[in-house]
């Protein structure tokens, strides 16, 4: 890992005050502090800042180096769940594999180009009874979605093909799964209103809280009913935030209650105002 700026030059003018030719030659004694015999703008400062600075640029590149060669390492690994979700990110639809081999012919393809034919955008892979299962999804804009149902089909065949032989896998392309969320939340009369807008802006942040927190978790990741309130409590004039009941359903149709945390089942969660119900009260607070 590389050493920071300042301590690369620490041990630079350490090693410039110990020497004794140079202590002769300018008339310092060893051992005494560098910014004691030279200014902050002297020649012998600003040389030692670039050669550390030199030094630092070239510890970074190899720290870059290496954190490189080990995701690629981790990438190309066989029959690991992330090799495996590289391997369908890879996929492009309306493309064929060169024959014998589980990749692509570029051509004379542009990245953007190639970038379009990529149509799976979010993938995690999980293994349960000798079966891989891999949620997908395209995109639309900033909003994850299905992909369609030929592209689906062209992703099953390709992974027939790249996978490794005896391997089931099971793909899971399904429509965002959804929150059902009942709160109640205790403000300052001073800061929000009795239907949560902010008296300074008109907005309303507990609901914006709410929907940055599902849209911002990770594809594939964990929901956490302590992780919202602690979202909630950072919000401006909420005072207590309590969530009485978390709700989750992957048809939109039947909900089961989360207890604590839960994964959605297509790998992503959407924000629906119409599922969250708030109930703003009055903090009071108890004073002598």
């Amino acid at each position: 890992m590389a050493r920071t700026l300042e301590t690369i030059k620490a041990e630079i003018t350490e090693a410039w005050m110990s020497n004794e030719t140079l202590a002769s030659k300018y008339g310092f004694t060893t051992g005494d502090s560098f910014l004691s015999v030279y200014s902050k703008v002297s020649i012998e400062n600003i040389l030692c800042y670039i050669v550390a600075a030199a030094i630092w640029t070239h510890e970074k590149l190899f720290d870059a180096h290496q954190s490189e060669v080990e995701d690629y390492i981790a990438d190309m690994k066989p029959h690991s769940l992330r090799w495996y979700v590289n391997k369908v990110k890879l996929f492009r639809a309306g493309k064929e594999l060169v024959e014998g081999t589980d990749g692509y012919d570029d051509g004379d393809l542009t990245e953007e180009e190639i970038e379009a034919l990529q149509v799976v955008k979010y993938a995690a892979a999980t293994e349960n009874d000798a079966t891989v299962y891999i949620k997908v999804a395209g995109e639309s804009g900033d909003t994850k979605q299905p992909i369609t149902d030929d592209q689906l089909d062209g992703l099953k065949e390709y992974i027939a093909e790249v996978k490794d032989a005896g391997v089931r896998v099971d793909i899971i392309n399904e429509p965002a799964s959804k929150l059902r969320l009942s709160l109640d939340v205790y403000y300052n009369p001073m800061v929000l209103s009795s239907s949560g807008v902010h008296l300074s802006d008109g907005n309303k942040p507990v609901e914006e809280a709410i929907k940055e927190y599902i849209e911002n978790l990770p594809f594939n990741g964990e929901y956490r009913n302590s992780s919202l309130v602690d979202n909630l409590q950072e919000v401006e004039g909420v005072v207590i935030p309590e969530l009485k009941k978390a709700e989750e359903s992957y048809d939109g149709e039947s909900y089961t209650t989360i207890s604590a945390k839960s994964t959605p089942y297509s790998g992503y969660y959407v924000y629906e105002s119409d599922n969250v119900t708030i109930n703003y009260l009055v903090y009071e607070s108890v004073s002598d």
